[in-house]
């Protein structure tokens, strides 16, 4: 039975943030019309920030989803406690948390619905990304049915790295419950459960994708964060709404409503997935004493504990054998365990003894350090 301090939670997001998901995309769920009856795990696709709240628009008052999220967006402030009220739970990525499967059990004892992006994360480029493969552990385990559900337009109607939406329509697409009544191993069980929602976004039907947007370059050089040609991280800028051009100003693009980019010359229509992954693999410059990355940043310093052991503005940069800081001190590749991303503008890392919270300021692209730091320490969070 749900309490009415998560009908009060409900109610408020009804109004606001799924109101605006029904008001800013055209929203349509082939299932029936509503999410599948509880108790299950539903997972699907993510790219849009605004997923969990589209899927909500397909419930009943009284039966929003329940699910996992990141600490770092339960911390503190008034969403943060309407997300507690309304049966989300935190994760600390990469940390055993075993009170965390006591909470999902109970979440399951209560009939509820219970959300779960198993990639970790909002997609960058639209395209599958790694699965947290405890997540599929969960999911074969725990004796309720797992939905797979396919968010149509998700991605070009507010890619993760955009600043502003798009007016799209989303379509849901509610798939069997994966079978796992033969028993199957960890590896097959994952490919059932990844084949389902392992599809491109970046190419839609025609009829779901944006005809106009407003400022569709604004924060596309978070993803496209160096020059194809030169391989100069940055070398990409953003003039007026549509335009995303080399910093000599030598070629240029227009980016369309749905994300495409047409070259000015040429004409030729490029997805920007594919553009991404041409610059992801450009090779990276050689030599231990030249800074491949460095922006300024806000630097967060906690023991594993969650004890503060500093904070203050940092001028960040990265080498192939570590990251230097103005005044903090320098960090080893060799001592990172883990790296992840958080919203469009931190890097967190995690190292024995201490998480790192590196929050960019004046532009530059997390996603970047991500990739760099991924080539550089070979098997990371693998």
């Amino acid at each position: 039975m749900s309490s009415s301090r998560q009908i009060a939670a409900e109610l408020v997001f009804r109004s606001t943030l799924i109101a605006f998901s029904k008001s800013m995309w055209d929203l349509s769920n082939a299932h029936e019309g509503i999410l599948p009856k509880g108790p299950c795990f539903i997972y699907g696709n993510h790219s849009n920030n605004y997923d969990p709240f589209i899927l909500n628009a397909f419930t009943e008052l009284g039966q929003c989803t329940a699910g996992v999220m990141t600490k770092h967006y339960l911390d503190k402030g008034p969403i943060a406690a309407l997300f507690k009220a309304s049966g989300i739970v935190g994760t600390e990525k990469r940390v055993p948390e075993p009170h965390l499967i006591r909470k999902i059990w109970k979440m399951a004892d209560e009939g509820r619905r219970i959300v779960i992006f198993p990639e970790g994360g909002r997609r960058w480029d639209g395209r599958p990304a790694p699965w947290i493969e405890s997540t599929a552990k969960l999911f074969m385990r725990l004796g309720i049915p797992v939905y797979p559900i396919q968010i149509h337009g998700s991605y070009v109607a507010w890619p993760r790295w955009a600043t502003y939406p798009r007016p799209a329509r989303i379509r849901l697409s509610v798939g069997a419950a994966i079978d796992f009544s033969d028993q199957p191993s960890l590896e097959v069980g994952l490919e059932r459960l990844k084949a389902p929602i392992a599809f491109d976004e970046n190419v839609v039907d025609p009829s779901i994708s944006p005809k106009r947007a407003f400022r569709p370059v604004a924060g596309l050089s978070k993803l496209l964060y160096r020059d194809p040609e030169t391989g100069i991280f940055g070398g990409l800028e953003e003039k007026g709404s549509t335009t995303l051009q080399q910093r000599s100003g030598l070629k240029k693009w227009m980016v369309r409503p749905d994300s495409t980019l047409m070259e000015s010359v040429s004409q030729e229509i490029r997805l920007t997935g594919d553009f991404y992954h041409e610059i992801k693999n450009l090779p990276l410059e050689a030599g231990t004493s030249v800074a491949l990355l460095q922006n300024k940043a806000r630097v967060t310093l906690h023991s594993l504990e969650g004890d503060k052991k500093y904070a203050g503005i940092e001028n960040v940069a990265l080498f192939h054998d570590r990251i230097e800081f103005s005044t903090a001190a320098n960090l080893d590749l060799e001592n990172i365990r883990y790296t992840g991303l958080e919203k469009s503008d931190t890097l967190w890392i995690l190292t024995n003894t201490t998480k790192i919270h590196i929050v960019l300021k004046y532009g530059g692209s997390v996603l970047a350090w991500q990739d760099v730091l991924s080539r550089l320490i070979p098997g990371l969070n693998s």
